[in-house]
């Protein structure tokens, strides 16, 4: 699993009260009062930490980026490996620490279908047939990207496990994908046969089916999670997935509602500087000069919008973490997610500046601070002695470490 926190301990302290007057042992039928009962002891956490650095991850990405340009992208699958292995590692859970153990050929033969589909797709007259194709083995690729992650992720050397069927992912993705593609073959369909009428139509039918795409989105990415979630195992053990669709809405109706808050305020604000602005413009003294700073506040106001814009793309990954980590079990033992958002935005914002700024040579630093908040805000509702007993049920049914085989290629989709 490429997501993996860590979590906090458990709390044993309780509120002290007086003791309440003892019932008559001679009472008939005693009753116990709730008071009388010992408060129950909070759940115990297993928290994550991650203990990689900026400077110890610069040396990995710099090597990384410059035998990846020499060698003109071939590098790029095993540069993935190194930094998988470094960030799995750094990674720790009841202070053990994960390993990945992926192929780099195989991402390599990954890599290498991806690009020759996209060179078929400029090809005239093949495209579509391509991008038919493609569409219809989406499922698979995704399935077969699954199997080869899972199986090459392991803990306390326990690897973890896909036991889900290609026809589950055909399923998660048909019912949404289907609606949406047919409706724009039928409108395709319209506007190639049909008369004005039935064109005008078959494009109005293309423009409701692309918007429906958006409306879609997070119900799609809740069927793959689910999908996932449901046929990921570690040893003997299989996780459960415990979130609503409607949950998956929640995040980008946040982040859409931020969108329209920072345009109506830009807006105000705009109109503000414009009114501003025209009152200067009927004094002709310094027009020029005037103009000249209406224009410079103006495209300020403008690069302020378009940088807070950057902030809907943190909120959403904050509030998908809490969703997806919250309603996700192992063992019957719930994972708990407490990323705040608004502190995970200000980083977020903070290190892409400095990135900016630096030309990319804070990339790796940044990579590393946004993990380390991600992954210690996440936690494990079991025992220590729950995750023994699972590595030692996984370890009794293992009879050797299945290595996933060449058709396990990993492509990035």
């Amino acid at each position: 699993m490429s997501v993996i926190v860590r979590y906090g301990h458990s709390i044993d302290a309780v509120m002290q009260e007086t003791p309440p007057d003892p019932i008559p042992v001679d009472s008939p039928n005693p009753v116990e009062r709730e008071s009388d009962r010992p408060p129950e002891a909070a759940p115990e956490r297993v928290q994550f930490e991650f203990t990689g650095s900026g400077s110890e991850y610069f040396k990995i990405w710099i090597v990384n980026v410059l035998l990846t340009i020499l060698t003109l992208g071939i590098y790029s699958a095993w540069a993935k490996v190194r930094r998988l292995r470094y960030f799995y590692n750094n990674t720790r859970l009841a202070g053990s620490s994960f390993d990945f153990h992926g192929s780099p050929v195989a991402i390599l033969i990954g890599r290498a279908i991806a690009v020759i589909l996209i060179l078929l797709l400029q090809v005239p007259f093949l495209n579509l047939a391509v991008l038919l194709l493609y569409l219809g083995a989406l499922p698979w690729l995704l399935y077969r990207s699954f199997r080869f992650h899972l199986a090459n992720t392991s803990y306390r050397n326990l690897r973890f496990n896909f036991a889900g069927a290609v026809g589950g992912a055909y399923r998660a993705l048909a019912l949404p994908l289907g609606i949406v593609l047919g409706a724009a073959a039928l409108g395709g369909l319209l506007v190639a046969i049909g008369g004005i009428a039935g064109k005008i139509f078959g494009i109005a039918i293309i423009v409701i089916a692309v918007l429906s795409l958006y409306v879609l989105g997070p119900y799609l990415q809740f069927r793959m999670r689910r999908y996932f979630t449901q046929g990921a195992e570690l040893g003997a053990s299989g996780f459960a997935f415990h979130v609503k669709a409607l949950e998956y809405y929640v995040p980008y109706a946040v982040a859409f509602a931020f969108m329209m808050l920072l345009g109506a305020l830009l807006s105000g604000v705009l109109a503000v500087v414009a009114g501003v602005s025209m009152g200067d413009l009927t004094d002709l003294k310094d027009l020029e000069h005037k103009s000249v700073g209406a224009m410079v506040v103006l495209f300020g106001l403008i690069a302020c919008f378009y940088f807070a814009m950057l902030a809907i793309g943190p909120i959403i990954i904050a509030m998908v973490q809490n969703v997806v980590w919250r309603g996700t079990s192992l063992a019957e033992k719930r994972f708990h997610s407490d990323l705040r958002v608004p502190g995970f935005v200000k980083l977020w914002m903070i290190v892409t500046f400095l990135t900016i700024i630096t030309l990319g040579l804070y990339r790796p630093f940044a990579a590393v601070k946004l993990a380390k908040m991600r992954v210690e805000a996440m936690a494990w509702t079991g025992a220590p002695d729950d995750m023994v007993a699972i590595l030692r049920a996984g370890n009794q049914r293992a009879v050797g470490s299945e290595v996933a085989d060449l058709m396990n290629v990993d492509i990035g989709i």
